[in-house]
């Protein structure tokens, strides 16, 4: 097997990461610092926010939405079952059932109207999922919510500075939940975010995430915090906080990298005429991507993984993704069911190197070798 040569994810990191970390080991203050009170003032302010909280990952931002929403045993959650495992852990976590549905053949994102045809007394919320960064209908869902009387939570793992409509995805439903895993356009090792849009819920998920007392909320007169409901240990440390801060520093030129690299592929590969192949669609004049992930999409699972080693060969990692949660030994004691779209998607779907620091010949390389493979089935 040839040695990689490009790699299928490589974090850009430089003098800003190194300077804010270095800050944090001199001061010596890891927990509530300055930068993670800089990381939630920029990234408030970036995407219009009425308030952001830092976790120590978008599964801790998840399982925080649960508790806000008050999920109880035997209520139900609305979503796709191609995506992580952290979703519908979020909701088990709370005694609630995950419902999973089918998503779309050109996004894969949820299906909004087979998504109503799953509603009834038990559903508390629909969680959506933007694949790839980019949104799913959210006109659809939003009138879901309000016609049902239900909760609305964004699953932005992919999606930081995606946009529907000009507002930033992960501000549109009640709640958002972000992750800046190393895997994702930003970095902040295991770190993650929650939008808190229903402003409702502003004051509870203060108390949650300072494991259920009213330290943060206390005024100056008072001597004691007191416990006062359910919590945990949600925050980002002030080193992965640090991390952030140093990547969102440079947050619209990794961006802007990330787009260019998009389009590049995106202009070759639609172009294909191979029936046997097609790519997600990603544009579309009401959503503006985050452009996290690029993707193939083969017409079965021998051509998927035969690509896959090819370019292995060649030197170039690409990777499929989810094992629809529907299909997994674990899944189907919560639901037994066929989703046809889902499992079209996970037997084709293939994503491409996309990162910062790749440059223009491994762009080319990843291109020719991918049209080498295509040529010839």
């Amino acid at each position: 097997m040839t040695k990689t040569i490009i790699n299928f994810n490589k974090p850009l990191i430089d003098k800003h990461e190194k300077k804010f970390i270095g800050d944090v080991l001199k001061n010596k203050k890891f927990a509530d610092g300055e930068y993670q009170n800089k990381c939630k003032i920029f990234i408030q302010k970036k995407i219009k926010s009425k308030c952001i909280e830092l976790t120590h990952s978008c599964s801790s931002a998840l399982e925080i939405a649960m508790l806000l929403i008050n999920l109880k045993k035997d209520d139900e959650v609305i979503m796709p079952s191609y995506t992580f495992t952290s979703t519908a852990n979020a909701v088990l976590l709370r005694g609630a059932k995950p419902v999973f549905v089918d998503v779309n053949k050109d996004d894969v994102n949820l299906n909004p109207r087979l998504v109503e045809k799953k509603i009834n007394k038990k559903t508390k919320a629909i969680i959506v999922v933007h694949y790839a960064g980019v949104s799913c209908d959210m006109l659809y869902f939003l009138k879901l919510k309000k016609k049902y009387g239900i909760f609305l939570i964004e699953d932005a793992a992919h999606s930081f500075m995606g946009k529907y409509k000009n507002q930033y995805l992960g501000t549109i439903g009640d709640i958002g939940a972000f992750s800046f895993h190393e895997t994702k356009n930003l970095v902040g090792g295991q770190c993650g975010a929650i939008s808190v849009n229903n402003l409702t819920f502003k004051k509870k998920v203060k108390i949650i995430l300072d494991k259920g007392t009213d330290r943060s909320l206390i005024n100056n007169k008072k001597k004691y915090y007191s416990w006062c409901g359910i919590g945990s240990e949600y925050r980002a440390t002030e080193l992965s906080a640090a991390l952030l801060f140093g990547q969102l520093a440079k947050l619209k030129k990794i961006q802007n990298l990330r787009e260019k690299i998009w389009n590049k592929y995106s202009k070759t590969f639609s172009k294909i005429s191979n029936k046997s192949v097609y790519i997600l669609k990603n544009k579309h004049k009401f959503k503006r991507s985050a452009y996290h992930v690029f993707a193939l999409i083969f017409r079965n699972i021998k051509l998927r993984d035969n690509f896959i080693l090819f370019m292995k060969k060649k030197g170039i990692d690409c990777y499929f993704h989810y094992y629809p949660l529907h299909m997994s030994k674990f899944g189907k004691k919560i639901q037994k069911i066929k989703l046809q779209e889902t499992e079209k998607i996970y037997n084709g779907l293939v994503r491409l190197p996309l990162y910062p620091s790749l440059k223009n010949n491994e762009v080319n390389k990843v291109i020719k070798n991918t049209n080498i493979f295509l040529s010839n089935i």
